[in-house]
């Protein structure tokens, strides 16, 4: 074989593992972008003092413009917490405690930091058995996460006023509109497509779903480094798809949960569609990420590209 042969066949494998880092790399550093600058109910957006002199400060450094910040501070979504006293592990929910608002920045192994305010199901439980179970921890456990919380002490009414010393600001909510039927918003998976098994015990999830994206990753990078695809569009098509399952692993290793931040959606009255009634009101698909986009290609793109390969006649019968 020649230098030329040898070089000839070696291009389109280096060329396909670059595009599944590629793939890797934008899903993994988008999805790190949607940690730091979205928000839900479970995982806030945290500032200190040394973000900032101010939270105006702190959140235009992170992109926020002068109306996201004024409407968030009008909606009563950013607040100032204080370290956590005199709270018992195991004390029972009551009533009064409705109020209680934590956030802890780390330990609960999910990716930090968490929020947790009771529902009216938790009343009648013990503290640590509810915050085990929305944090995913053990009871044992919550005691040190509560030696390191923080509590909800007030609203924050003036952004542009300093962050006091040892305490931080948490922002509750925060989403970007593109365009109607388009935002970016942060969410979690812990199942797999249409969060399938997100409720199954997280020892059965972790190893399943750990367990089969490491040995469909291996396959894959063995059938790229082999030549195993028939053509080229094959090719680059299984490297999207292990850019993407790669990138979902890490955040299964990493968080025991798949970072997720692109939501469409359509708003409409009521109305029919292929005999199915819709009611008023939000209809979206499920949030998704560059993991699964690249997933998402690149099946449809072998499923192309075998659909118009040519088909090889059966062989003549002997006479």
């Amino acid at each position: 074989m020649t230098r030329a042969d040898s070089t000839q066949k070696l291009l389109p494998r280096t060329g396909a593992f670059v595009l599944m880092l590629i793939v890797l790399v934008l899903d993994l550093g988008s999805k790190q972008w949607a940690a730091n600058t979205l928000a839900s109910g479970v995982h806030p957006i945290v500032l200190q003092k040394a973000d900032g002199a101010s939270v105006q400060a702190a959140l235009q450094a992170r992109g926020w413009n002068t109306n996201e910040i004024s409407d968030a501070v009008r909606g009563g979504q950013v607040s100032r917490y204080v370290p956590v006293h005199g709270l018992n592990a195991k004390q029972t929910l009551e009533a009064s405690d409705l109020t209680l608002d934590l956030v802890v920045l780390n330990g609960t192994g999910l990716l930090a930091p968490r929020r947790w305010r009771p529902l009216p199901q938790d009343l009648g439980q013990p503290l640590d058995d509810a915050l085990a179970a929305a944090w995913r921890v053990d009871a044992a456990d919550v005691p040190a996460l509560l030696q390191h919380s923080w509590r909800a002490e007030a609203r924050v009414e003036d952004a542009a006023a300093p962050i006091p010393d040892n305490t931080l600001i948490a922002v509750r909510d925060h989403t970007i509109r593109i365009t109607e039927g388009f935002s970016l918003v942060y969410a979690e998976n812990f199942g797999a497509a249409w969060s399938f098994l997100a409720t199954s015990p997280p020892i059965v999830r972790f190893l399943l779903f750990v367990t089969i994206s490491s040995v469909a990753s291996i396959l894959m990078g063995w059938a790229l480094w082999k030549r195993k695809m028939t053509t080229p569009l094959s090719t680059w098509a299984l490297a999207a798809i292990m850019g993407g399952a790669v990138g979902n692993l890490v955040d299964r290793v990493h968080y025991r949960a798949v970072v997720d931040f692109i939501f469409n959606y359509v708003v409409f009255d009521e109305s029919s569609f292929w005999g199915k009634t819709f009611g008023p009101g939000l209809h979206g698909w499920p949030v998704w990420n560059i993991a699964d986009a690249g997933i998402t290609v690149g099946v449809i793109l072998i499923a192309l590209d075998s659909l118009r390969q040519p088909k090889t006649p059966p062989p003549a019968p002997e006479a």
